[in-house]
């Protein structure tokens, strides 16, 4: 065994990257989650018409990528959203292979109502940290997360 496998194995579990990034993750939520659930969302039901706002109409495959969410939990995610009225499918012009999706009026309306109280707890967050420090951290993120473990 080399002297860093050594090392990793040994490694507290509180300096362990991906239980520490699992915590963080966790923390964060404990705010956005009583909000979103005010609302009737649960977590992946907001990625997805967070996606959607964003975006504009997307290939569902692409939404399940930029939402980090596997593909059969969003067919399950796209049913109900659908149901409830906050977004359509449609097949795809030029593929009729792809379904695409899209927010609805009042997926737009509600999104536009949740929004502001989100903001809220990022305010919360940037006042506790500092836009600095949060803007480091969304980029160090983001760079982690294009690693290939190579």
């Amino acid at each position: 065994m080399t002297e860093q496998e050594n090392k990793l194995q040994h490694t507290e579990t509180s300096k362990s990257l991906p239980i520490a990034m699992l915590r963080a993750r966790e923390a964060i939520m404990l705010s956005f989650r009583p909000v979103l659930a005010k609302h009737g969302f649960t977590e992946q039901q907001w990625r997805v018409l967070r996606v959607l706002g964003e975006k504009g109409p997307a290939d569902a495959g692409q939404v399940a990528f930029e939402a980090c969410i596997l593909a059969p939990s969003l067919s399950r995610i796209i049913g109900k959203l659908e149901k409830d009225k906050y977004i359509s499918r449609f097949i795809d012009a030029k593929d009729g292979r792809r379904i695409n999706l899209s927010l609805t009026s009042l997926g737009k309306e509600t999104l536009q109502k949740i929004v502001p109280e989100i903001g809220i707890i990022y305010n919360s967050l940037e006042k506790s940290y500092g836009e600095e420090k949060l803007t480091t951290l969304l980029e160090l993120l983001s760079e982690i997360s294009q690693w290939k473990g190579r």
